[in-house]
């Protein structure tokens, strides 16, 4: 089974209309069918908060709508990936040696010492993660079928 440590940008992209939203639905399908693997660290879910929340102040989506996408996004389970101090003193360490904001260091360290690629929607963070783990752009993600 291909497994994946995903972003926010991935994840805000399962609930809200962005570039890349088809790559994005085909991977949450493969999720809920059971063909892929998609974990992340706690921090994605504050951080899509924050992106619904935006959502909510530019007009985009109204307070009960997002408040039912969070509830779903929540029931999916991904953010299982636990970072202790000890992960934290080296994401910070990696946040500074590689010139990255604090929270894309979180997601780049998660793929890293899970083994398994970065799927992400952000070219910075696609930048980011070079050098550290195996990173895959969203827009080059394809279903399992597709790719086969």
């Amino acid at each position: 089974m291909r497994a994946f440590v995903l972003d926010a940008s991935v994840a805000t992209r399962f609930l809200l209309e962005e570039d890349f939203g088809g790559q994005a639905q085909d991977a949450l399908e493969e999720f809920i069918d059971g063909n892929l693997d998609l974990s992340a660290p706690r921090l994605i879910m504050v951080e899509v908060g924050n992106a619904l929340r935006t959502a909510v102040a530019r007009g985009i989506s109204g307070d009960l709508e997002v408040s039912s996408m969070y509830s779903k996004l929540l029931d999916l389970g991904l953010g299982r990936i636990k970072l202790t101090d000890e992960d934290h003193k080296h994401i910070l360490e990696m946040s500074i040696r590689r010139k990255m904001s604090f929270y894309d260091a979180v997601y780049v360290y998660a793929s890293k010492v899970n083994g398994v690629a970065l799927l992400t929607a952000d070219d910075s963070q696609v930048r980011c993660a070079e050098g550290e783990t195996e990173v895959i752009h969203l827009r080059d993600f394809r279903k399992r079928s597709a790719a086969s």
